[in-house]
């Protein structure tokens, strides 16, 4: 179980770590000095080859900061009311990446109570750790990655504020992708840690290029969601999870949560990209309703009244090196 501060400190010292490893790649890769007499000299075919292998196998850094007034994950509501901010950083090289990506919520909210806390220890709400491989064939884009999602809210407190801390998990995932029109990604990922689920995700998206500088992309998504143990079980309309002759429900099999995406993408660097962008989350069917409301932050509010969609904004900055 990790918790706020040692979590916060992972995620720094990792960020300091990789920044270090892109500074000495960068280092490396800098172009030998032209020879002393100042003649050019004169590339073989076979050297022009070499130099563009070196090019395409260099490290690549990429940090990020998204400024965003909601977290919803896989439908779940994991803010609420506050504006929340999420750095990420990634090291990738020859197709293998590392991911660093956390979660500051700037109005931690306690769902059991129904307050906000003020205290600070407990804005610095998720670490998450991502191992990948990604290789193309052509125009079809494979991928399998391992997460670990370090969770350190204080959701599930007592009325002290001293609960324990949300639980950790882990997750594998399989993706396949094709370069071509609208660029299909299909992700099949399972957690088998905290949570015991399937969690099937299509995704869509195409960009349109105003110009060299400005785009402006469109993305949606549909997920299906198999539930592999009793934590996660079906949701009827008033929020009870037992059928009428008081045996529990069967476990959630179904189409889950939908996100249509307007996001407008502006270069004005080759290394910079700020991103405005709108989203909105939406359960697919009447199961997948319940089950987001039943999941929600909004325990004040009567099962009828919560919340099973969101709209999110805000807006993204990243940096390519």
């Amino acid at each position: 179980m990790m918790r706020c501060k040692k979590s916060a400190a992972m995620f720094l010292s990792t960020i300091l770590l990789l920044i270090g490893v892109a500074v000495a790649n960068a280092e490396e890769a800098k172009p030998a000095a032209r020879p002393e007499s100042g003649k050019p000299t004169i590339q073989t075919h076979e050297a022009k080859l070499a130099e563009a292998k070196i090019e395409e196998a260099k490290p690549t850094t990429d940090l990020t900061v998204s400024v965003l007034s909601a977290y919803i994950s896989k439908g779940d509501e994991l803010s609420r009311n506050s504006i929340v901010i999420q750095p990420q950083i990634a090291l990738g090289y020859k197709g293998f990446s590392l991911t660093v990506w956390g979660n500051l919520d700037t109005r931690p909210y306690l769902a059991e109570t129904s307050t906000y806390k003020g205290d600070k220890r407990q804005n610095w709400t998720e670490t998450d750790l991502t191992l990948a491989y990604n290789r193309s064939f052509g125009i079809v884009n494979t991928g399998i990655a391992y997460a670990y999602f370090g969770n350190a809210a204080y959701w599930n407190s007592d009325n002290t504020g001293a609960g324990p801390d949300q639980k950790d998990d882990q997750e594998v995932s399989l993706s396949l992708g094709l370069n071509t029109i609208l660029s299909p990604n299909l992700k099949v990922a399972r957690s088998f840690d905290s949570t015991q689920i399937w969690y099937v995700l299509l995704g869509l998206s195409h960009t349109f290029e105003i110009n060299k500088v400005v785009g402006v992309n469109l993305a949606a998504s549909g997920s299906y969601l198999i539930s592999q143990d009793d934590n996660r079980l079906k949701v009827n309309s008033d929020g009870t999870d037992r059928k009428a002759d008081g045996l529990k429900n069967d476990r959630y099999n179904n189409f889950h949560d939908a996100v249509v995406s307007l996001n407008l993408p502006i270069k004005p660097t080759s290394y910079l990209t700020i991103t405005p962008q709108l989203s909105y989350v939406f359960p697919m069917g009447d199961d997948a309703k319940y089950d987001m409301k039943s999941r929600s932050m909004q325990q004040d509010t009567t099962f009828v009244d919560r919340q099973s969609s969101y709209l999110v904004g805000g807006v993204s900055v990243a940096l390519s090196f």
